[in-house]
């Protein structure tokens, strides 16, 4: 009988962090890996776009895939805002779900296409616009694409798909991203701050993906990403995590940058090696070889994995922290933001360029805390081994 007590007593000690194990286990498990973004059907689009040739602002084959993307998001409230810029007429489109839900998760893509060939290898080509079949349909097709997925995910919070119009008609930081300009500059703080994050989408549908992270950024946005992918791979088994290359950063301008001003939380997921073995802003990029022969659908679907996963797990909200702007403007728009060297005292983990800080001390406590933990409980497991021992020493010797 005394043994039988001491057994349960045993029990009672070890049942717990077994149990706690098993939690842990069951909660690593249980992440929803039904992702339906299809990439064929994206390719599609790839190819449908570049049919109507190249997409400059203004032109009728603007206006007509415009009208195209409007027809595939029945039931999303549109939006177009029209901007004259540099003798061009811009226009943005916007499509949201859940209009007023807020907590607003933007996607961005340009659907406009280069007014020339810059690049090409052939001189007498170089005044001539490009099809874009990757430099600006591709990321339209990732978008088109999510859409048809969205109503489905029952979120509880906006979504809002911004195609911007003017990404790539100049030859300078201050002619390049007209339409994402134009959408900031007449946006209100206010309304900025109702944005949780921005992701853009540019280039990435090369057949020979390679990504990295973009600067500038969100720290915490791309950290998100990073888990995203990883997730996707190692526990979802959907797609090989190797197309990405999570140390290194590229260096790009890009229609993120005017939301980044604003305090948007934002990323541009982008491949600037446009081409197999392309360094980079080399290969197929600017140049008449970008055509829908380039593009993959299997590239366009790990793009699209990864907006879908991070809508479903939550990854794109709560990025912001409250904290003060540490980056001062781009004044002489280079592209890079000067940091400025008093950062704030607490901040978010990996916050644009301020060194990590936040939980040293709290996570100080918390080893300390395990620590203490763990010397109680070999304690008491040391205490009912050795009554255990005891009772059947005294057992044997038929005592009690």
């Amino acid at each position: 009988m005394r043994i039988g007590i001491a057994a349960i007593l045993a029990l009672l000690i070890i049942l717990p962090s077994a149990t706690f194990a098993e939690g842990d286990e069951v909660e690593e498990l249980s992440a929803d890996c039904a992702l339906f973004f299809d990439g064929n059907v994206a390719n599609e689009s790839v190819q449908f776009q570049t049919s109507l040739g190249p997409r400059l602002p203004g032109s009728a084959a603007s206006s007509e895939l415009r009208e195209s993307i409007k027809s595939n998001l029945t039931g999303w409230d549109i939006t177009e805002k029209t901007h004259h810029v540099n003798g061009m007429t811009l226009t943005n489109l916007f499509a949201t779900w859940n209009q007023g839900a807020g907590s607003n998760v933007m996607f961005a893509a340009h659907y406009d296409t280069r007014h020339k060939g810059d690049r090409d290898s052939n001189v007498s080509m170089r005044d001539k616009p490009i099809l874009g079949a990757n430099d600006g349909a591709s990321g339209v097709a990732v978008l088109i694409e999510l859409a048809r997925h969205i109503p489905a995910m029952n979120l509880s919070h906006e979504v809002t798909l911004f195609f911007t119009d003017g990404e790539d008609q100049g030859d300078d930081h201050s002619t390049y991203v007209l339409g994402a300009k134009a959408w900031a500059e007449n946006l209100s703080q206010q309304d900025a701050d109702k944005i949780e994050s921005f992701i853009l989408v540019d280039m990435i549908g090369d057949s020979d993906l390679n990504l990295r992270k973009t600067k500038q950024g969100n720290d915490t946005l791309w950290n998100r990403t990073e888990n995203t992918i990883r997730h996707i791979d190692e526990v979802c088994d959907l797609n090989d995590s190797s197309y990405f290359n999570f140390e290194d950063y590229d260096f790009v301008y890009d229609d993120h940058v005017p939301a980044h001003e604003m305090g948007i939380p934002a990323i541009d997921i982008i491949d600037i090696r446009f081409g197999e073995g392309a360094e980079a802003w080399g290969g197929h990029w600017h140049t008449h070889n970008d055509t829908a022969d380039k593009v993959s659908a299997e590239s366009l679907q790990k793009i699209g994995y990864i907006l879908e996963s991070g809508l479903i797990s939550g990854a794109w909200l709560d990025i912001r922290v409250p904290v003060e702007k540490w980056f001062e403007k781009d004044t002489d728009e280079d592209g890079v933001f000067d940091i400025i060297d008093d950062c704030p005292d607490t901040f978010g983990e990996g916050q644009d360029g301020c060194p990590i800080e936040e939980n040293v001390e709290s996570q100080d406590e918390q080893d300390s805390d395990d620590l203490v933990i763990g010397i109680l409980l070999m304690a008491c497991i040391l205490l009912v081994c050795g009554n255990l021992a005891w009772i059947i020493f005294a057992d044997n010797r038929g005592e009690g």
